[in-house]
């Protein structure tokens, strides 16, 4: 199967795009909640990296993004929005996501998020990708269970290396 997508580095109209179009957007570490713009155009300012995928007609359908962790800034914060198109295309959703992470991994040696254990498709998503799922953890102030996701270069690339940019 090939890809019917085509992923390049976001642009502002793509972001834009994607934001008024939020409310069929979906946040996979949201559960599929809507998010709030400025939240999206907040991490968008703060990313080191911002990807997006577009269909044929030129339609962008997910954003893919990183930003350093405060603490660690050789670690990536990961973060992504897809629209409903990849609801029963998620093996597709999982190539593209190979392709941006291996990109955001020559950047940083490790991506993670922290995710509500309650989002089962964002982490049944990510385990497929390869990232590792830790135990849940309790969050009373959340009211929620998190898990820990990660990966880093060893996890993904166990098969080869793909890139979206010429050496």
């Amino acid at each position: 199967m090939g890809l019917r997508y085509c992923i390049r580095p976001a642009t502002s109209v793509d972001v834009a795009f994607l934001a008024t179009v939020l409310d069929d957007s979906r946040d996979p570490w949201n559960g599929g909640g809507d998010v709030p713009i400025d939240q999206l155009l907040q991490t968008c300012a703060c990313s080191a990296q911002i990807w997006a995928a577009r269909d044929a007609e030129g339609t962008p359908t997910a954003l893919w993004g990183v930003a350093p962790m405060s603490e660690d800034p050789e670690v990536g914060h990961l973060w992504m929005l897809a629209c409903e198109a990849f609801d029963d295309e998620p093996e597709e959703l999982q190539e593209l996501s190979r392709l941006v992470f291996g990109e955001m991994l020559g950047q940083f040696p490790r991506l993670e998020n922290i995710i509500d254990s309650r989002k089962v498709r964002a982490i049944e998503l990510l385990r497929a990708i390869g990232f590792a799922v830790e135990p849940a953890v309790p969050e009373p102030s959340a009211d929620a269970d998190l898990r820990l996701v990660w990966i880093d270069s060893d996890r993904l690339h166990c098969g080869g290396r793909a890139s979206l940019l010429p050496n």
